[in-house]
């Protein structure tokens, strides 16, 4: 009886696995790409509703950055790109003359891009209560007149402008241009690190009724929503606009095809070639997607109903009825496969989630501001110690640390070799400031996670409500701790310190914990036989005998602080991080591997010099 279900089971896996197989075979497939923002987004989902509908392929969305994306797109990993920024990919133009990949024409190209500042900062806002504070701003070189309208959150004294995304092409022109205005003289040009982390800077600041003056683009669902001011420069000039001398021109947002796509799907090249919209058009449908919360798939078939006359622009009388039909009576009903679909959903609203967070974030703005402040104030001083020792000064010191807990004159000349290596490839500042912020991260982590460490070693209720928290926190994916971290705090250092503090401390917690639980019982109850108070045998017995483990602690901590040393690049933090940052965004494989080899130098001095002190410490317990 036992074979006979056995062999049922097996068919019953054989027939299905078969079946789904042979279905997926049967159905082509496209892969989009999907840049993040939600223009893309939209045109991914018209395109794809209309593969799907008309020509029967199946889609889906593979995400990522610009640069990655396109690097997909030419190795056939990418089918279709439906915005590709030609003036933001450094070699664009060079590929697609090597036959890299296939342009099938303009998408849309007349976009805005350039300094955006809020409305209320020029005009003030009346329903808001905000009063004019730069009525005279209108031109982009007029900003020298107002850094203090602008505050940097790191630099006293100081004004902040927000760039282009680090790895764009775009980035270099608006730096030049932030040069060739000599706004250097009074502003700080801060490089969000990703265009979730500016769009949030930017969202966050006009709902605070706060001035800010960052780049940005149209169409975006953000200009849409909310009213930001384009500030004037010179007239375009073709052989000046590079310098910064001139405003941005339009991007050519075009239309991008992997040579394998092109070849095998000619039906779906013909349609794209013919695919043209507008920044008018695509801002159009966002703001309806925004207004309404309507999905994308939702908010293209509501696009398509709008603007009719654009399907008799891209497909034959034929396909242009066959998807009139299919706008007209809705969207046939998709039939369950009750073993591959799942058959329940919560109707979870994530929308109210991130609005009640962001009231939230609005409300106690003062109170996070002071955290800000303080973490702030202690990266900057951090930074200022570690600039003022002198180069040699280090090196001599990484020689002796390395020479006296290691008791070997070749080790402490290979860690002041590997010190040298970093400042010969002149990136001795980027790891001051990497330092600076991996420190201040490891002190907060050691001064919040050793206390809890002992108050979960010393009560099991308090470990049992700790403990899911800390599982929580430890598998948590990292990229969600910037969020939290980027509404409350903004962008820069401090949210990088706190992003990396949560991340980190979990180690020093858990260990502390487990050093105290394994001393032996006897040796406490001895301790509290002599006269020793709880207390008294926490300080002089426990502590002492667990130091082993907790200093394992303290150099996990430290490992952990220096792996979030490239995420935490997307929310602004400077160093290290943000040299591999560009070097991805921009696919440059040589600046990668050089800030990366240092950031693993590091690494591997933190912990050789943590595990030394670990070690001799284990040794002196030994002898004692």
């Amino acid at each position: 009886m036992r074979k006979f279900f056995s062999i049922i089971l097996l068919l019953i896996l054989v027939i299905t696995s078969t079946f789904v197989y042979s279905e997926e075979v049967a159905i082509k497939e496209i892969a989009f790409a999907d840049v993040g923002w939600d223009s893309v987004k939209f045109h991914n989902a018209v395109a794809g509703l209309i593969a799907e509908q008309i020509f029967g392929y199946k889609w889906r969305e593979v995400p990522g950055s610009t640069t990655v994306l396109h690097e997909g797109l030419l190795k056939g990993e990418i089918d279709v790109h439906m915005e590709e920024w030609t003036d933001n990919l450094a070699t664009y133009k060079k590929d697609l003359n090597e036959g890299k990949f296939k342009d099938l024409g303009v998408n849309f190209d007349d976009n805005d891009q350039g300094f955006y500042v809020p409305r209320y900062v020029i005009e003030g806002d009346a329903e808001r209560g905000i009063k004019a504070i730069a009525p005279d701003l209108k031109y982009v070189w007029d900003l020298k007149k107002y850094p203090d309208i602008f505050p940097d959150a790191e630099i006293k004294g100081m004004g902040r402008v927000y760039g282009a995304i680090p790895g764009w092409e775009v980035d270099e022109i608006i730096h030049n241009k932030y040069l060739h205005y000599n706004l250097d003289e009074n502003f700080v040009y801060f490089r969000p690190g990703s265009d979730a982390a500016l769009s949030s800077a930017l969202t966050s600041a006009y709902e605070k009724g706060e001035p800010i003056v960052a780049y940005y683009w149209e169409p975006t669902w953000l200009m849409g929503k909310y009213d930001f001011v384009l500030l004037k420069d010179k007239p375009f000039d073709a052989n000046t606009y590079l310098e910064g001398k001139t405003e941005l021109p339009s991007v050519k947002v075009n239309i991008g095809v992997s040579n394998k796509f092109y070849e095998q799907s000619p039906e779906m090249v013909e349609f794209l070639t013919k695919y043209k919209t507008s920044s008018a058009l695509t801002s159009e449908a966002l703001a309806h997607m925004q207004e309404t919360g309507a999905n994308y798939i939702e908010t293209a078939k509501w696009f398509l109903k709008q603007h009719d006359e654009l399907i008799d622009q891209w497909l034959n009388p034929g396909d242009a009825q066959k998807i009139r039909a299919y706008l007209d009576t809705g969207e046939k009903a998709k039939t369950s496969n009750w073993l591959t679909d799942f058959p329940f959903k919560i109707p979870l609203n994530v929308n109210d989630i991130d609005t009640s967070v962001r009231k939230f974030s609005v409300k106690y703005d003062s109170f996070f501001s002071k955290i800000r402040l303080f973490l702030g104030s202690l990266v900057n001083v951090i930074y200022k110690v570690l600039d003022f020792i002198p180069w040699f000064i280090s090196l001599i010191l990484v020689f002796l640390v390395g020479w006296k807990i290691s008791r070997k004159i070749g080790k402490g000349i290979l860690y002041a070799g590997l010190l040298f290596l970093i400042g010969a490839l002149g990136l001795w500042n980027f790891m001051n400031e990497t330092l600076s912020i991996v420190i201040a991260s490891v002190i907060i982590s050691l001064a919040l996670g050793f206390p809890l460490g002992i108050i979960i070693s010393t009560s099991e209720r308090a470990n049992r409500i700790i403990r899911p928290v800390l599982d929580t926190m430890q598998t948590m994916p990292v990229f969600v701790y910037l969020i939290p971290a980027l509404l409350f705090f903004g962008l820069g250092k401090p949210p990088a310190v706190i992003a990396t503090t949560i991340y980190a401390i979990v180690p020093i917690i858990r260990l502390t914990s487990h050093g105290i639980r394994q001393i032996d019982k006897e040796v406490v109850e001895a301790s509290l036989s002599f006269g020793s108070t709880r207390l008294q045998s926490l300080i002089k017995v426990q502590i002492p005998q667990a130091l082993p483990t907790i200093m394992t602690g303290v150099n996990q901590t430290l490992m952990m602080a220096m792996s979030m040393v490239v995420t935490t690049s997307m929310i602004g933090a400077t160093g290290l991080g943000m040299e591999v940052l560009i070097s991805v965004n921009r696919v440059e494989i040589g600046r990668g591997l050089v800030s990366g080899t240092a950031v693993v130098i590091i690494a591997v001095l933190l912990d050789r010099i943590t595990q030394g002190f670990i070690n001799g410490r284990e040794g002196i317990l030994d002898e004692e």
